[in-house]
């Protein structure tokens, strides 16, 4: 195994070139164009949300009409899923985004928030992600909180509690937009061996490929 590296070595111009730097203000700006440029990932991810979208619509039907004929307890499952998914879920998915991080040996690990575009992120201060720890970082809150809420569905498949987990499961997938739009970045420009790491104090994310010599 080689050295860790640090964004120094990334500098080196006879070994790395700079791809791109993001502005993490601008993030959601940076995900509108991933899912604009890359049609693979995105057209399957894309299909996956739909999915999970008219899922959550007959859900939400479903529980208005067996409200109105009395019986409220998937309603009021749906709304606590509701509720949690747009409160408690969102530091959750942070969190397993940070536990990755420590996971694939990343440390100073903080967070960001961009309360008008309603963007959080996780990021490891000036920490040299390689390109695989990147895909478990970026695709780990989706099956960490895809397992749970599967393994939740079977536990209570006859009782009203299913719909929170078929509800948050739902909600959950449009969380993933930009985890799936970096992975779909990492796609468009296939064949390099990419790394990247964050600067906190520069509000920034940089993107460097490695030079092969020929």
């Amino acid at each position: 195994m080689g050295k860790k590296l640090k964004p120094e070595d990334l500098l080196d111009q006879n070994a790395f070139e700079l791809l791109t730097e993001i502005s993490h203000k601008k993030l959601r700006e940076f995900v509108v164009e991933q899912i604009s440029e890359e049609k693979f990932i995105i057209r399957i991810y894309s299909i996956y949300q739909l999915l999970m979208v008219l899922l959550f619509t007959f859900l939400f039907t479903r529980g208005i009409v067996l409200a109105i004929k009395g019986y409220s307890a998937l309603l009021v499952n749906i709304s606590w899923a509701v509720a949690f998914s747009l409160s408690a879920l969102i530091i959750i998915h942070e969190l397993i985004h940070a536990l990755a991080y420590l996971l694939t040996g990343a440390r100073r690990i903080s967070f960001g928030v961009i309360l008008k575009k309603f963007v959080f992120y996780a990021l490891a201060d000036r920490q040299v992600i390689a390109p695989r720890a990147f895909h478990v970082v970026a695709l780990a809150p989706f099956v960490m909180v895809k397992m749970i809420c599967i393994i939740g569905i079977f536990l209570f498949l006859n009782q009203p509690v299913v719909y929170f987990f078929l509800s948050v499961m739902c909600l959950h997938s449009l969380f993933c937009a930009g985890d799936i739009a970096m992975l779909a970045f990492y796609r468009i420009h296939r064949g390099k061996e990419i790394y990247n790491f964050d600067d906190k104090s520069e509000g920034k994310t940089y993107f460097y490929s490695r030079k092969f010599r020929t």
